[in-house]
């Protein structure tokens, strides 16, 4: 019953995080396309590519032995986690 109760709020902690994502997106949506210049896309780029470093710290984190779910983040991990193997085939 315990495990079911967890499971059930770190469903809960992925649905908020969505959901403030797709609220972002839709502001974005809402506020009109913006023309970007070459020169504007570079930090767009440059964004990506700290995302993407982002993803490798959390893999190196993972392969180490520890929660990179949001349920769990940082605590030791025993076996294979689905919330940590789901959140980072996110990427």
């Amino acid at each position: 019953m315990e495990k079911t109760v967890q499971e059930l709020k770190v469903l809960i902690r992925e649905l908020i995080l969505e959901i403030g994502d797709l609220k972002e997106r839709v502001t974005r949506l809402e506020s009109g396309a913006v023309v970007q210049t070459p020169q504007e896309s570079r930090p767009r780029e440059e964004l990506i590519r700290l995302q993407g470093e982002g993803y490798a710290q959390l893999g190196r984190l993972y392969q180490e032995g520890y929660h990179v779910c949001p349920a769990a983040y940082g605590e030791p991990r025993r076996d294979g986690c689905l919330f940590c193997i789901a959140f980072m085939e996110k990427e």
